[in-house]
């Protein structure tokens, strides 16, 4: 399995489930709107009939801001505890929709319903919110050593350099290499996952283990076909940031304009999930020295029970 069919693989499964992008992006959707209606709230309160705000969007007005912070504080901050409960619920959202994904991809002739992608969201939620929590565990560990080593390094190699666009770099090396084994954490808890669902799998140490000895032992098929889809929400994140600087915010039709682009890019970024995990369960699958039957997902109640 060459992680070009793995990626081609990944790309034709994704294209060939709108209804379940579609399910992705309107939950997402769902969770959003009541922190956008907050935060409406909040500007209304602080801004009422004032062209303040048209003027901050031509261009930054600090005086106008700082005003706005400083009598609205309160308000602010009640938002902040919002931001802070939503992005709680989103990594939980996305650790239920996991399930239902990887309950769908796993078999590789049926397409998406309702009821098997429910089922898989149910029977799957605590096994991956124990690894969820394991995974979380080793990146905060991972992140703390690492981001002291990288720190380290940055300062004793940009403590002789010759310009600040020397320094400038050097920093950016360290913190590429810093990030490259935060990534293998990641990949490793999408193959944990894989693991999971494939073998039927209930114990999140077991699975881990796994998803860890895929990566490395496979490192440059896993590795690359990582780097190789990751390319695409890359390239789309850098057509959104140049749609936005050229078309801007400063009028009712380009606010308009660029609602629209943003819900497209939101079903891309459905359409991205399934496509990085169809093309690592076929690589996954790919890569096994046997073969073995689609797993059936187990009823919920006993997975409930044993959370």
């Amino acid at each position: 399995m060459s992680i070009t069919q793995a990626f081609l693989n990944g790309v034709r499964r994704a294209a060939s489930e709108p209804k379940m992008i579609f399910v992705l992006y309107l939950m997402n959707l769902l969770l959003a709107v009541p922190l956008a209606l907050a935060i409406r709230s909040v500007m209304i309160t602080g801004f009422g009939d004032s062209l303040a705000p048209a003027q901050m969007m031509g261009s930054l007005d600090f005086t106008v801001f700082q005003d706005f912070l400083n009598l609205h504080d309160a308000n602010l901050q009640t938002v902040l505890g919002q931001v802070l409960s939503v992005l709680v619920l989103s990594m939980l959202l996305q650790t239920f929709l996991a399930g239902g994904i990887l309950a769908v991809l796993q078999d590789q002739q049926k397409k998406y319903s309702s009821p098997s992608f429910f089922k898989g969201c149910g029977t799957y939620f605590f096994r991956f919110l124990r690894l969820f929590l394991l995974f979380g565990v080793i990146l905060i560990v991972a992140a703390l050593v690492l981001g002291g080593i990288a720190t380290a390094l940055a300062e004793g190699m940009t403590e002789n350099a010759t310009s600040e666009v020397t320094e400038f770099w050097i920093r950016i090396a360290v913190f590429v290499l810093f990030l490259l084994p935060m990534m293998l954490v990641l990949m490793a808890a999408d193959y944990a996952k894989i693991h999971m669902v494939l073998h039927d799998g209930l114990s999140a140490f077991r699975s881990c283990g796994e998803g860890f000895a895929f990566v490395f032992r496979r490192f440059f098929s896993t590795f690359g076909l990582e780097i190789l889809m990751l390319l695409i929400p890359i390239l789309s994140f850098a057509v959104y940031i140049w749609l936005d600087l050229a078309i801007g915010m400063t009028t009712t039709m380009t606010i308009l304009v660029m609602f629209f682009i943003q819900q497209m890019f939101m079903i891309l970024r459905a359409w991205t999930r399934i496509f990085i995990l169809a093309g690592e369960i076929t690589l996954y699958r790919g890569l096994q020295r046997k073969p073995f039957p689609e797993v059936d997902a187990p009823s919920v109640a006993p997975e409930m029970q044993k959370a």
